[in-house]
């Protein structure tokens, strides 16, 4: 790369149709799926109350959605105090959105920044898609209107590569603890930081993951601690039960196994590790040029992704090293993947959509089975997000191979 280049048309393009692509659920909400507005922020807000209460903040549940909890450790619960404050779900839901917003951008100014160091001119046309990619794109579309937490997740993976890429390996640590102490599974990117040698980000990154800990317990009691460990955390990453339907959104590897060979729920789990963990390897063994830590990054992410039996919502923790592979991979057979695993990434047909259309569209009814037999099966094995994950990953392996060839 010069030292001042361009983006690629093709990177503001992608932008662009991940968040059109993002846009249409948003709009379509209150019609199609409202259940789903305010869903994380309601549970979020009731917890906090329960808090103020003296209640227990493991059994409360919003009143209309009885089968909702609060599944953080307890010590994010301090977090959500401010919601409950506001006293009223609404006034939750709307001070959370606010943080979206705010996290955000704090997500565009990082790409920015990144971007701007390595030398790549941008305008205000790359500053307003960095942040409409980060609030509301096929990625984060759900987080926003559930109200989720999971940008603020998203702005702590940045924060931390970023910092990483910079040698700030103290703020590294701090950075990916604060998002693993929320949602646990971050803490596979201290994987990223064995790698980098980022000794002292390891070692802050556990120091603030047993001073929550520790805080939780102190503030709220041992008896809440112990049943986020033996109750929540158990039963929130049980594993994959082994019955891959066509209408199911928990999607990964594991779900792929038990759909091809009808492996069940005793098998999935190893098998799922110990077909990913050489892809890992593979892009652990040569990082020398920011290209190659970019991916590496985005393939720890992506390979926790799919290991874990993880909702389609999560895929806004992508947007960091996603977009700077997107402007600075030059083109190439990695790059073409990575575009193509993108755009697959941001389709959002389930089978019950899938078969409206081809029930609605007159066909001849031997061919109406044979496409309706067909997509069944493709979404018993597969969704197209995660088809796009793999892509993803895909790429992310060959920009590796590529960089030994030359």
């Amino acid at each position: 790369m010069s030292n001042s280049s361009r983006p690629p048309r093709s990177a503001r393009v992608v932008l662009v149709l991940g968040i059109v692509s993002g846009l249409a659920p948003i709009a379509a909400t209150p019609v199609v799926g409202p259940e789903q507005l305010m869903l994380a922020s309601d549970v979020y807000f009731y917890a906090a109350e329960a808090l103020l209460s003296g209640e227990d903040i493991y059994e409360v549940t919003p009143p209309d959605r009885p089968g909702f909890h609060y599944i953080y450790p307890p010590v994010v619960v301090f977090a959500f105090v401010p919601h409950a404050l506001l006293n009223s779900p609404v006034a939750a839901y709307a001070l959370q959105t606010v943080l979206n917003l705010a996290f955000a951008v704090g997500i565009a100014a990082l790409l920015w920044r990144a971007l701007s160091r390595r030398g790549v001119s941008l305008s205000r046309l790359d500053a307003g898609l960095f942040f409409g990619f980060a609030l509301c794109s096929a990625h984060s579309a759900i987080s926003l209107i559930n109200g989720q937490v999971n940008i603020p997740l998203a702005f702590a993976f940045a924060l931390g590569l970023d910092a990483l890429d910079q040698r700030r390996q103290r703020l590294a640590g701090f950075a990916f603890a604060a998002a693993a102490l929320v949602k646990v599974f971050p803490a596979v990117l201290g994987l990223w930081l064995l790698r980098r040698r980022a000794w002292q980000g390891v070692g802050v990154a556990v120091a603030t993951g047993i001073t929550g800990i520790l805080l939780g317990l102190f503030a709220l009691g041992p008896d809440v601690t112990i049943t986020y460990f033996t109750e929540v955390l158990t039963g929130r990453y049980d594993g994959f039960d082994g019955a891959p339907e066509p209408t199911r959104s928990r999607d990964g590897l594991q779900r792929q196994l038990a759909a091809l060979f009808g492996l069940g729920p005793p098998y999935l789990t190893p098998l799922a590790a110990a077909l990913l963990a050489p892809v890992l390897a593979s892009l652990y063994l040569d990082i020398e040029t920011d290209s190659q830590q970019q991916a590496a990054a985005l393939g720890t992410i992506l390979v926790t992704l799919l290991f874990f039996p993880l909702q389609r919502l999560y895929m806004v923790l992508l947007v960091f090293p996603f977009v700077l592979l997107l402007y600075r991979l030059p083109p190439g057979r990695p790059r073409t993947l990575l575009v193509v695993g993108a755009l697959v990434s941001f389709v959002r047909i389930d089978f019950t959509l899938a078969e409206v259309a081809l029930t609605t569209v007159p066909l001849p009814a031997v061919l109406e089975s044979v496409l309706l037999s067909g997509a069944e099966r493709f979404f018993q094995v597969i969704l197209p997000p995660t088809l796009g994950m793999w892509l993803l990953l895909a790429a992310c392996v060959l920009v590796q191979y590529e960089s030994k060839r030359l």
